[in-house]
C-alpha cells in the first residue's frame, strides 16, 4: 500500500498564470519600444525634410512693398503758378535814396545809418516817445483783385527778444483794412520776415508798417531790404 508523502514534503506546483502575466508584460513592453523607435524615426526624417525646405533658395518673385506701390501711383500735375512780377514796386526798399517815402510812427525816432545788410545804408528806429515805435510806406501800388502781394524784409535789434510785427494792408478813403500780419521776436542776427496779402478791392493803396511793441528806450531796431513782389491768377487758400 503506497502512502501519501506529508503536505509540507509535497513538490511545489507551478502557476501557469503567473507565466502568462509575464509574458504579457514582455510583449507590452516591445511594442512601446517599437512605438517609441518609429517616434524617433519619423521625427528625424521630418527634420531633415524642414531644413532641406530652409536651404532650398525662394523662387517665387517678391511682392510689392508700399514704395513700389506709390511709386507706380501718377497723380496729375500741378499747374505751375504764375512767374512773379520783376523787381519791386517800392522804389526805395534799401534806403540808399535816403528816407523818401518812409514816415515813422507817433514820436519815434528814425534815421539812416550806413550798418547795412546788403548796399551802403538801412534804417535805425527807436522808442522816442511813441507808444508803440515803427514805421510805414504808404501808398506802394494799387491793389488788384485776383492778385497776391508778397512783403520781405530784414530785421535786427540791439536787444534781444525784441518782437518785430509786419503789417500789410490796403487802405482806402482815409480807412485800412485787410491786414495781414506777421511777427517773430529778434536779436543781434539779421532775420527775414515775409507775410502775403491777397488783394481784395480794386484801387486801394498797399501800404507797409513795421512795428517794434516793446523797444526799449536805448534799443535799437534797423531795418533793411524791404521788397515787395506780387503775382497773379493765385490766392493765399489756394496754394
Amino acid at each position: 500500500m503506497q502512502r501519501t508523502p506529508p503536505r509540507h514534503l509535497a513538490p511545489p506546483v507551478r502557476v501557469r498564470t503567473r507565466a502568462r502575466d509575464h509574458l504579457l508584460a514582455e510583449s507590452i513592453l516591445a511594442m512601446v519600444a517599437i512605438i517609441l523607435t518609429t517616434a524617433i524615426v519619423i521625427g528625424s526624417l521630418l527634420d531633415r525634410q524642414e531644413s532641406s525646405a530652409a536651404r532650398l533658395p525662394n523662387l517665387l518673385p517678391p511682392g510689392p512693398t508700399t514704395t513700389r506701390a506709390a511709386a507706380a501711383t501718377t497723380t496729375p500735375a500741378t499747374p505751375a503758378a504764375p512767374p512773379a512780377t520783376s523787381g519791386s514796386p517800392l522804389g526805395n526798399a534799401g534806403f540808399e535814396a535816403g528816407l523818401s517815402g518812409w514816415r515813422p510812427l507817433g514820436a519815434a525816432g528814425l534815421e539812416r545809418v550806413g550798418d547795412a545788410r546788403e548796399g551802403a545804408w538801412a534804417a535805425v528806429l527807436t522808442r522816442g516817445s511813441a507808444r508803440v515805435p515803427g514805421l510805414a510806406f504808404a501808398d506802394i501800388l494799387r491793389v488788384r483783385t485776383h492778385h497776391v502781394y508778397r512783403g520781405t524784409v530784414w530785421v535786427r535789434a540791439s536787444q534781444p527778444g525784441t518782437t518785430v510785427q509786419v503789417n500789410l494792408f490796403e487802405a482806402l478813403g482815409g480807412k485800412r483794412f485787410a491786414v495781414d500780419t506777421v511777427g517773430a521776436v529778434v536779436g543781434g542776427q539779421w532775420q527775414r520776415l515775409e507775410v502775403e496779402h491777397e488783394g481784395h478791392r480794386v484801387g486801394a493803396s498797399l501800404a507797409v508798417e513795421i512795428l517794434a511793441p516793446d523797444l526799449s528806450g536805448g534799443s535799437r531796431l534797423t531795418v533793411d531790404d524791404l521788397a515787395i513782389k506780387a503775382r497773379s491768377g493765385t490766392s493765399i487758400t489756394g496754394q
